[in-house]
């Protein structure tokens, strides 16, 4: 294809106390394949050295806006304001991107018709810098309806929110729900975006994922918060349905028990509740209903028969 008709995307980078990670990220997005039109760096009030590290890279046509203060919601809304790209992709400043990405994702926006977004997979690193990235074929690739994206996360698949390159018009006027998810707004965010035509899912590991101590992740103290997880939850239901004959709704009953476990088990406010309040609460709020629980329930049973003898076999090795 034609490199002219391929579509100009621009990478926007929000910012806060990052200045030992913020330097290889940058390094990551000036080295793709195919150039982005704009790398623009939002920095959202840091303490650090985070602006100077990223004045170093002015040279190379990134280019850096400050906001006077930190606030972590008011920040999404100038990231809006920013994107002017016909798309725009919304990295993190702590992770790393694959060489070929937006190579890829430019030909398979080229190739899907109505495509809003474009999401990856990604693979988890304590040190991604040490670790060699990972063979790719853009062939390994779907075009997804909101609901069927929604089944795909719902299921497990590694989406991280960075990877979303965004049509920016979509961008502009999908709400972001702050107050109802908080710290989780990303996966209903990038629904509703694809809720607009559909999603182009790259299969493979395009972004190498930062874990470590500072990530706002591992921040419990901001959240996710009880009313916001059960919100997510709702938020899947409402998008999957409880049909045993669509493939959202079979994947909503298989998974929404043991989805719900997990969230309470990472929960630190629960205010003393077990796990059956727990999932009466979820029941109550919508995000579960007792068919979802008990088909749920018996999955996770039959499912971890097998787990178990694999482990033991394990063992006995």
């Amino acid at each position: 294809m034609n490199r002219s008709l391929l579509p100009e995307i621009e990478i926007l980078v929000l910012t806060y106390n990052r200045q030992s990670l913020i330097g290889a990220t940058l390094e990551s997005l000036l080295a793709q394949q195919r150039s982005a039109c704009r790398i623009c760096v939002l920095d959202n009030g840091s303490t650090d050295d985070t602006a100077a590290v990223v004045s170093k890279f002015r040279s190379r046509g990134v280019e850096l806006v400050r906001r006077g203060s930190n606030d972590p919601r008011a920040c999404w809304i100038d990231l809006k304001e920013l994107a002017r790209g016909p798309w725009t992709m919304l990295f993190h400043d702590d992770d790393l991107l694959h060489p070929l990405y937006l190579n890829h994702a430019a030909h398979a926006i080229c190739k899907t018709s109505g495509s809003t977004v474009v999401v990856s997979g990604m693979r988890i690193y304590s040190e991604p810098e040490q670790a060699g990235w990972s063979e790719v074929d853009p062939r390994r690739c779907a075009s997804d309806t909101a609901a069927q994206l929604a089944a795909r996360l719902y299921r497990g698949f590694q989406m991280p929110f960075c990877s979303v390159i965004y049509r920016t018009d979509v961008l502009k006027r999908t709400p972001l729900c702050l107050e109802t998810f908080g710290k989780v707004f990303d996966r209903p965010f990038v629904l509703e975006a694809a809720r607009d035509g559909r999603a182009v899912v790259l299969l493979d590991s395009y972004v190498k994922y930062r874990s470590h101590a500072c990530q706002d992740s591992a921040d419990t103290s901001t959240g996710p918060f009880l009313p916001e997880v059960l919100a997510l939850q709702r938020c899947y239901r409402l998008f999957l349905g409880e049909s045993a004959l669509s493939r959202g709704g079979r994947s909503f009953l298989r998974r929404n028990y043991r989805n719900l476990v997990c969230d309470f088990a990472r929960l630190r406010q629960t205010d003393g509740m077990t796990r059956q309040q727990f999932l009466a609460t979820a029941v109550a709020e919508g995000a579960a209903s007792r068919k979802s629980l008990r088909i749920g329930c018996a999955y996770a049973l039959l499912t971890g028969v097998p787990r178990c003898i694999e482990r033991l076999t394990r063992r006995l090795v």
